[in-house]
């Protein structure tokens, strides 16, 4: 499965109405080529998380580059100011429980190009092990980036399902093993830092595809939360 994640940052003085006319949009044209189109706008709490969520499954890379174009065009307006995407390979760990997600959330990563390959893979091990930890994860992914654009050379993506925004923003955020584990890789003053830059965005699930979120307790390391 080929998959493509675009965070749609719009300017500053963009009409708020501008995120779901551009989802409109994009389904519209991208429907035709993916095998699932998720394209909403996205959801207050995120950090550097954009205005609109596009996150896009096709069967292989040709259908994602014939339909490059064509979004690229969509977006290519004065509203837009810029996009953070990922382009990536794989398949979903499926969720442990039966109930229908609700929320997708995505994590872009840039991890410094000097960092010790086995360093990189053991913040990857540890990440991959968070929904044996915790519960409310549903169907979740870690990925290498293959192509990525923006405001960084993205290196991996992180997404998960969540059955309700509190499973997100709750048992995930404030989890002994996301603090214990997953935090010393952002931040400086708890363990070896490799991220550089994150965007921490997420989403309603719209019934295309695969509710909105409480406001999260205080993120001591600013902006360098996974």
């Amino acid at each position: 499965m080929f998959k493509v994640t675009e965070l749609v940052h719009l300017v500053a003085d963009a009409d708020p109405a501008t995120s779901t006319s551009l989802a409109a949009r994009l389904h519209e044209v991208a429907a035709s080529r993916a095998r699932s189109v998720l394209a909403t706008p996205t959801l207050p709490g995120g950090i550097n998380g954009g205005d609109l969520m596009v996150h896009l499954h096709f069967d292989d890379e040709s259908h994602w580059r014939a339909a490059e174009s064509e979004i690229a065009a969509v977006l290519c307006v004065p509203e837009v100011g810029h996009v953070d995407s990922v382009a990536y390979t794989g398949v979903a760990t499926p969720a442990r429980g039966d109930g229908p997600p609700t929320v997708y959330r995505t994590l872009l990563v840039a991890v410094d190009d000097a960092v010790d390959p086995a360093v990189v893979e053991r913040f990857e091990a540890e990440t991959r092990a968070m929904p044996q930890y915790i519960r409310t994860i549903g169907a979740s992914q870690l990925s290498r980036v293959h192509e990525s654009g923006g405001s960084a050379r993205w290196t991996h993506v992180w997404e998960q399902e969540y059955a309700n925004v509190g499973g997100l923003l709750g048992p995930y955020m404030t989890h002994p093993y996301h603090w214990a584990h997953i935090d010393r890789w952002f931040d400086p003053e708890r363990g070896p830092r490799i991220v550089t830059r994150l965007c921490h965005s997420f989403c309603a699930i719209d019934g295309t595809t695969i509710s909105p979120l409480p406001a999260p307790r205080p993120i001591r390391i600013g902006p360098h939360s996974p």
